[in-house]
């Protein structure tokens, strides 16, 4: 089998299990990012022999987008962006596009610009979920209207129903991306200069920034607390790392004189 379609056909069906675990079947957690992206860095790694590599991109690309939709919950009505499906688009566009390729420079434009690609793609997922929602609302009504009759072989026809068909639709999804997207990245890839390069890395050292700007605005209440924040993070930057270690050691040393003390008295 062509190896292209292989690792298409793979990712479908990655995507597709992911998905399920979203909200329709299991939900052991594997569909958010941090998790979903990893394993699929490190099956498409195994396939090719990079491992590491897949495993190293899966953790980074499941750290920033876990961070910038961690306030995206599907709860109630509220349908969030596909991040399961951005997650695994985004290491598998990056990792077969960026594997033809040997500079450090030409890979990476290919794992960040998978990556911004898959979050619109998480957009579009979110598009189709709210299809498949639609259509499973028609299917409730369906079940609904059999049970009354007393035919309750419906239920379980409606449940599979309803799995295959979010099955179907990030099975269907993915493959194409992946098998349509790739040649596409390469080909954009190669008619960068380097001085484009060199931006695109910036641009991914500049995203985990924007996903803790997303945490801090969950966790931080009140103008005290963002100010403390603010000015822990410029400290942080402005300081050497070996004055950061001092200061540990200092407080640590502190901390168990205290310790000894109040265990003496």
């Amino acid at each position: 089998m062509d190896e292209h379609l292989s690792s298409s056909l793979l990712i479908a069906l990655i995507g597709g299990i992911v998905d399920l675990d979203s909200t329709a079947t299991w939900q052991f957690m594997i569909s958010q990012p941090i998790v979903a992206a990893p394993l699929t860095g490190l099956f498409l790694g195994n396939i090719f022999g990079e491992a590491a590599a897949g495993l190293k991109l899966g953790l980074m690309v499941g750290t920033i987008l876990q961070l910038l939709w961690i306030e995206q919950l599907p709860l109630g009505m509220n349908v969030p962006p596909d991040a399961a499906l951005a997650s695994v688009l985004s290491v598998a566009l990056g990792f077969i596009a960026g594997r033809s390729y040997e500079t450090y420079a030409e890979r990476e434009v290919c794992y960040t610009v998978a990556l911004l690609f898959s979050v619109a793609m998480g957009l579009l997922g979110r598009s189709l979920d709210m299809f498949v929602r639609r259509v499973n609302t028609n299917l409730d009504a369906w079940v609904c209207q059999r049970v009354e009759d007393n035919q309750l072989w419906s239920v379980a026809v409606g449940h599979t129903l309803g799995g295959f068909l979010t099955f179907s639709k990030a099975f269907i999804f993915c493959f194409l991306v992946v098998w349509l997207g790739v040649e596409p990245l390469k080909y954009f890839t190669q008619t960068l200069s380097l001085k484009h390069s060199s931006g695109f890395i910036v641009v991914q050292g500049l995203l985990p920034a924007i996903g803790f700007s997303v945490l801090a605005s969950m966790v931080l209440k009140n103008r005290q607390e963002v100010r403390v924040f603010i000015i822990a993070i410029v400290i942080f930057t402005f300081l050497p790392a070996k004055i950061w270690l001092g200061i540990g050691a200092a407080l640590l040393y502190m901390w168990r004189k205290s310790a000894e003390g109040g265990s003496g008295a």
